[in-house]
């Protein structure tokens, strides 16, 4: 995905982060993370480049905290997306670990990620199943 989007990947034992200058775009993973991190990083990390603008050391706290927000929620989008979610049987009482395996991300993950979409459906169906 980041080769698609002319994204640097990089894996080093750093914190993960994104940073761009210019056209130049890179992607930092923690390499010392376990790989299930290391894919969820790389999601919140892309939504910064894709979505988000300024460096973050130099913005106010509260316009910070909204793009890690931005980032949290993107993440749970963008690993599981819901066009992909659709054909499983989500009463298997081994659903989080089927999902964690074929997604390549954490059982919380994909725990949140369910909330989430059974929530959604219980406030409003009609306009969600559409």
């Amino acid at each position: 995905m980041a080769t698609a989007l002319n994204i640097h990947l990089l894996y080093k034992e750093l914190p993960s982060m994104a940073y761009e200058f210019g056209r130049f775009k890179s992607i930092t993973i923690d390499k010392r993370l376990p790989s299930l991190m290391q894919r969820e990083h790389f999601y919140h990390e892309l939504c910064h480049i894709l979505r988000h603008s300024g460096r973050q050391l130099m913005m106010s706290t509260a316009f910070r905290e909204l793009q890690e927000w931005d980032a949290k929620n993107f993440t749970r989008y963008a690993a599981l997306p819901l066009h992909m979610l659709k054909n499983y049987d989500y009463k298997q009482p081994e659903i989080l670990d089927i999902l964690s395996e074929q997604f390549k991300v954490t059982p919380e993950l994909c725990s949140d990620r369910l909330l989430r979409i059974k929530s959604r459906l219980s406030c409003n169906p009609i306009r969600f199943i559409s």
